[in-house]
């Protein structure tokens, strides 16, 4: 029981993480600030100021895995994925192709907004990034499921990919309409990267029987970060690792150099007729690459073989994990964690790792009220991550827009609200969230942790409440609208 209540909150706790993306809820938001980093096209009806680091902040966690997937109704109480009576079929059915975790954060150090005489818009933004991603084959799941006590049964959990990276960003951008109804713009970003870190097994390979198991791995470590040094002495099954601040500071901190490009259009029906007020968008932002300097790489190949019995005829409901692990440690060292230092000729190119949104928004009611609906995709270093998210949008004053929405395919159906206050001079103000659970599972596993008040257990609410889906985000902005006539 004691392990089950573990796995059941590290499943949950997993992949919170912090982050400041902008509300896709603000993609319809006319007046919205945040929504121009959706697309450059976009532009609100005043010049404005954003607030260093209270002009943006937010939480947010990212992940195609929800807790249904590892949490089973069994007979009034719930199951984790491990148990017996949790078929390796059901598992398999909930589990999601491409499980993976995902975070993104961002702090604004300047920005601003302002419409110049020939009514164009023109912003920058200085910022400091850091984003995580984190692929997880579908394979090391249902070895966990059910790769131990197995005869026979091979698995290869290839693809496991894990990419950190940090870097500050400086970007212009642009936007106008060029004929009536159409609004185009563009943003150009130098990425100047502070570190980078990669890890990737491409074959991590299992053969499992009652005799032995065998494990064999390929892979790959990148790392770029100035004035780091790692060197793998002869004999050593790990590097040596050493840190000189000055030369750091003699090559400006930077670990290479990069840059992107945002690209938009917003086409607005402005003619008679019954699609009146219609619009459609798209956008293509963070386009582009970065070049790690050489003299900031460190790589590593690893390639290794070891024949282990530390599960042999060991079922999930009474293995020792701790004692378990300790054996594999103990055979794995001298075989396993075979590390080769890997010359590298040259620079390294990664990908800016772009993202692409499409709107289409219906207004009635002179505007007041609007629907829209929003393809979002994002290129990751292994995988293409998209959603589609249903709004709808009020403005019952100039200054003053509300904001419902509903998050579907790749997620569990999550609910978004979003208030913006938004005069044309004065302090705005935008609050909201893309992600609130609509769907909530009673945990009866976690009741020795989490004991219901007694007020709410007369009431029919016996069991501490989970939340269905594991994506959340919490986004508050703050900022100064300083006026313009130029708004449209």
């Amino acid at each position: 029981m004691k392990r089950s209540i573990i796995i059941a909150v590290a499943v949950m706790l997993l992949p919170l993480v912090s982050g400041a993306q902008a509300l896709k809820g603000s993609y319809f938001m006319d007046n919205s600030l945040n929504r121009n980093k959706m697309n450059p096209a976009f532009a609100p009806r005043a010049n404005y100021l954003q607030i260093p680091v209270v002009g943006n902040l937010g939480m947010g966690a990212m992940t195609n895995l929800d807790v249904p997937t590892f949490l089973y109704p069994y007979e009034g109480e719930l199951l984790t994925f491990l148990h017996k009576n949790v078929s390796v079929a059901e598992f398999d059915k909930a589990l999601a192709q491409y499980p993976h975790f995902d975070m993104d954060m961002a702090t604004n150090i300047l920005n601003f907004g302002f419409y110049n005489k020939k009514k164009a818009f023109w912003t920058f933004d200085l910022s400091v990034r850091a984003g995580l991603d984190v692929d997880v084959p579908r394979d090391l799941f249902m070895f966990v499921k059910k790769g131990t006590g197995t005869s026979g049964e091979s698995f290869n959990i290839a693809n496991f990919n894990a990419y950190a990276s940090a870097s500050v960003q400086a970007a212009l951008g642009w936007s106008r309409n060029v004929s009536d109804g159409v609004r185009i713009g563009v943003k150009a970003r130098f990425i100047a990267p502070l570190a980078y870190a990669a890890l990737n097994l491409e074959n991590v390979r299992l053969s499992t029987s009652h005799e032995k198991w065998t494990v064999e791995t390929e892979g790959y470590v990148y790392g770029a970060l100035q004035g780091l040094d790692v060197n793998l002495p002869e004999g050593e099954l790990m590097p040596e690792v050493s840190f000189d601040l000055n030369r750091m500071l003699a090559n400006k901190v930077l670990a290479g150099y990069g840059g992107s490009v945002d690209l938009g259009v917003d086409w607005q029906i402005i003619r008679k007729g019954f699609f009146k007020g219609l619009s459609l968008s798209a956008a293509v932002t963070d386009l582009g690459v970065i070049s790690y300097k050489q003299d900031a790489l460190s790589a590593f190949s690893t390639a290794g073989k070891v024949d282990w019995v530390g599960f042999q005829d060991v079922s999930m409901d009474n293995m020792d994990i701790e004692a378990a692990i300790n054996d594999f440690v103990e055979s794995a060292k001298d075989q396993l964690i075979n590390l080769t230092q890997e010359d590298m000729q040259g620079g390294m190119l990664r990908s800016s790792m772009p993202s692409v949104y499409a709107g289409l928004e219906v207004p009635i009611l002179w505007n007041r009220i609007s629907f829209g609906l929003l393809y979002s995709g994002r290129f990751s270093h292994s995988y293409y991550r998209q959603e589609v998210t249903a709004s709808c949008n009020l403005m019952p004053l100039k200054w003053l827009a509300l904001g419902l929405n509903y998050s579907m395919y790749n997620t569990r159906g999550t609910f978004g609200w979003l208030l913006e206050l938004t005069p044309k001079a004065g302090v705005n103000i935008c609050v909201g969230c893309d992600y609130l659970p609509g769907e909530w599972i009673p945990a009866p596993i976690l009741d020795n942790m989490m004991q219901m008040p007694s007020s709410l257990a007369n009431k029919g609410y016996e069991h501490a409440l989970v939340p269905a889906s594991l994506r959340t985000n919490f986004h508050f902005g703050l900022s100064l609208a300083l006026g313009s006539k130029h708004g449209r």
